[in-house]
């Protein structure tokens, strides 16, 4: 039973057998091209790694209000007599056009590392979004064949591309509050504020990632030869058990999405993770490993 619209819309989508598949056939040969070798570090650039901020959201705001001035404009031309601002309702139609270009590469980045709901969900959501640009080139075009005199035809598939995109936005929202892509799965982590005991040490293995509970949190511990190293346990992008990963050197790499995390503060090395993990403090004592929750992680909780 669905309980609201976009309940039903979500579940009618993810349950389509042919968006699904369609999906899941763009998802595989993205993966081929950047999940590993020379184009991966592109990937990382558009997953926003080294902003430490998803980079695809940002580019989105900038089509909504540029596509908002365009109508806007269009609107003082045609219904109020406004004359000779054709130059100024391409550059801000173009400007829109090319940072939606620069969201929908950016965005796919992203979707490309989802889980099946999302994916599909997301695919429409970019289907949706192309479709609204490329009828806004259409106006562009229009108007440039013109001579940059406005039109009422230029303007319809302006106001049909605007409309659509609102609906790509209904559905990038979806994707995010609802859905909860790419949120930071360590948003809500906290404490401990005092040295807690976790672990004898001598019964932690080296050089094997091992999870614990301490006080209600996820501690990933890794014991280096005498020094311990504790991060959070869950991968801040999808929220993978970082106990399953792979260690190289000092580099924890997620199971699922091979985010690659440092050991010594829980810095994002690799993503598509933006977000760093919660970082701890170490202390050995009367045989055992204590740990407590950084004071720099413990600054950012909202408890």
């Amino acid at each position: 039973m669905n309980r609201d619209f976009s309940e039903a819309l979500d579940a009618a989508i993810a349950h389509a057998s042919v968006i699904r598949a369609s999906a899941k056939g763009l998802q595989r040969i993205l993966n081929a091209v950047f999940l590993d070798g020379p184009f991966r570090p592109l990937k990382n650039f558009a997953n926003g790694t080294w902003l430490e901020h998803p980079l695809h959201p940002l580019l989105t705001d900038v089509p909504v209000g540029a596509w908002t001035v365009t109508l806007l404009l269009y609107i003082a031309a045609l219904f109020f007599g406004v004359n000779g601002i054709g130059i100024a309702i391409a550059l801000a139609m173009g400007l829109g056009i090319l940072a939606a270009l620069a969201a929908i590469a950016t965005g796919f980045m992203d979707w490309m590392d989802v889980d099946p709901t999302e994916l599909a969900v997301g695919f429409i959501h970019a289907l949706v979004n192309i479709t609204g640009t490329i009828l806004f080139i259409i106006a562009w075009i229009m108007l440039y064949t013109s001579q940059w005199q406005v039109s009422m035809a230029n303007f319809i598939p302006a106001l049909v591309g605007y409309l659509v995109m609102a609906l790509g936005a209904y559905l990038g929202g979806e994707l995010v509050f609802r859905l909860g892509t790419m949120i930071n799965r360590n948003a809500y982590r906290s404490g401990p504020k005092e040295f807690t005991p976790v672990v004898e040490f001598d019964d932690l293995p080296e050089n094997k990632p091992q999870r614990f509970d301490v006080k209600g949190q996820p501690v990933l511990l890794v014991r280096r030869g005498q020094r311990v190293y504790a991060i959070g346990a869950v991968c801040s992008h999808y929220g993978a058990p970082l106990e399953q990963g792979t260690l190289h050197d000092s580099i924890i790499e997620c199971p699922w999405h091979y985010s690659h995390f440092s050991l010594e503060d829980g810095s994002v090395k690799r993503g598509p993770s933006t977000a760093p993990l919660p970082l701890y403090d170490t202390d050995v004592k009367d045989g055992k490993i204590w740990v407590k929750v950084n004071r720099v992680t413990q600054a950012v909780s909202p408890h």
